[in-house]
């Protein structure tokens, strides 16, 4: 009987170690949904508007700020670029501060295409819409700001693919 008690304890003791290991595992992919993403970009959104106007006005005078050694140019200023200075900018990085139109939906092997507006066209009624790409991780963040929301974001230059929000306190 004391025999039967113990495995039958050993038996519950590794079927909860493995239902651990299961919760631990299940995000493996870094999906947690960010309750807070809209809190926290409200925190920290005169900040960015701050950085984004004086990131753009180093842009126009080509003194570019520093990010872990790479040139970050305003996407207000890339837009005015004509096709070949584009293609001269492959090691840039480009902050965006634009307004959510519309999010993809769902695909687990694309990422996250979403369109925006850039915040300095977006009086006006002829806005031209820009596109970016997110990695996956980002899905569940943009569609909880939603459409309408303001958003901030590096991308690489001069596809704006490999896009990251920044301002939504996400973990590194």
């Amino acid at each position: 009987m004391l025999k039967a008690i113990f495995l039958f304890s050993m038996f519950a003791f590794l079927h909860a170690s493995a239902q651990d290991l299961e919760v631990k595992q299940y995000n493996r992919y870094k999906t947690w949904k960010n309750q807070e993403t809209e809190e926290i970009l409200k925190t920290h959104e005169k900040k960015l508007e701050i950085y984004y106007k004086q990131v753009d006005k180093q842009s126009k005078e080509r003194n570019f700020v520093r990010f872990n050694g790479k040139k970050i140019i305003s996407h207000t200023q890339f837009a005015t670029m004509n096709l070949k200075e584009l293609h001269g900018l492959h090691t840039y990085v480009i902050l965006s501060e634009f307004y959510i139109q519309w999010v993809s939906p769902h695909n687990q092997l694309d990422g996250v295409s979403v369109g925006g507006i850039l915040s300095d066209d977006a009086g006006e009624k002829k806005a031209q819409v820009r596109y970016f790409k997110f990695a996956q991780r980002y899905y569940s963040a943009l569609h909880r700001l939603g459409i309408g929301a303001k958003a901030y974001s590096y991308c690489a230059a001069p596809y704006l693919t490999s896009c990251i929000l920044i301002g939504i306190g996400e973990k590194w």
